[in-house]
This record gives C-alpha cells, sequence and structure tokens, in this order.
C-alpha cells in the first residue's frame, strides 16, 4: 500500500511516477514490495528549522529475481520507457546491470545483479516541487 501524498503539487508529479514504477516492478514479477514511499527534501543542507523550498517523492521497490531478468529490462522496460520519452544511460557494471531513466525532471532506475541473487530493484524520484509561493 502507497502511502497518500497530501500536498497536492506534489501528487501530481509523484502519482504518474509511481504508476510507471510499479508497471516496471510488475514485468518482474507479482511479489512486490515497497522499500520507500516518502516525501523528501530537495536540499539535504537545509538548516534544521528552516522551511522546505522544494520536495520530492521517492519510491522504491523489490522484486525477487526472476530467471530472465536482464532480458525483461533490455527487451520490454527498455524499449517501452524509451518510447514513452524517458531518455536511457546504461550504468551497468561488473557485478550488475542498471538503467537509470529521465524525463520532466523525473528519475527512475532498475538495478540487476549480474549473478541472478538478489532482487530486482526499480526505484526514483519524482521532479523537486516548489513548497513555498515565489514572489
Amino acid at each position: 500500500m502507497t502511502k497518500p501524498i497530501d500536498f497536492a503539487p506534489l501528487a501530481a508529479v509523484a502519482e504518474p511516477l509511481r504508476a510507471v514504477l510499479d508497471s516496471i516492478a510488475a514485468r518482474f514479477g507479482a511479489d512486490v514490495r515497497i522499500s520507500r514511499d516518502e516525501q523528501l527534501d530537495c536540499d539535504p543542507f537545509r538548516p534544521a528549522g528552516v522551511p522546505s523550498e522544494s520536495v520530492r517523492w521517492e519510491y522504491n521497490l523489490r522484486v525477487p529475481t526472476p530467471p530472465d531478468a536482464v532480458e525483461i529490462l533490455l527487451s520490454e522496460v527498455v524499449p517501452q520507457l524509451g518510447a514513452d520519452g524517458w531518455r536511457a544511460t546504461d550504468r551497468s557494471g561488473a557485478t550488475e546491470v542498471a538503467y537509470q531513466f529521465q524525463r520532466d525532471g523525473a528519475n527512475l532506475g532498475v538495478h540487476i545483479s549480474r549473478d541472478g541473487t538478489g532482487e530486482v530493484v526499480v526505484g526514483g524520484s519524482s521532479p523537486c516541487v516548489p513548497t513555498i509561493e515565489v514572489p
């Protein structure tokens, strides 16, 4: 169950991202677990007590790795996101196949261990949304 977003401007950018991430995770299996679902300050160095000027929503999911996880990523997820306007960057390394995607200030990523162990990690963050009115 996802957390409700009570700030309408943030919900407007976070809900579509959640839908994309849910769709990607479902391609890897039905046993999807939410590992992060929260609003975060866009300025991690903001002094305590100073109101946030902008916030983003982070949403991460984990799915047990199916045997064909890399094939699903490369033949289904990457082409579909590309067709939907997401710009892909291959960040794969020796131990994992990893793609990051950006569109309209939102970011998402898919990480799969090369040895097939662990979980497929699908996650992302919405663009930052101002919390205060700029004069």
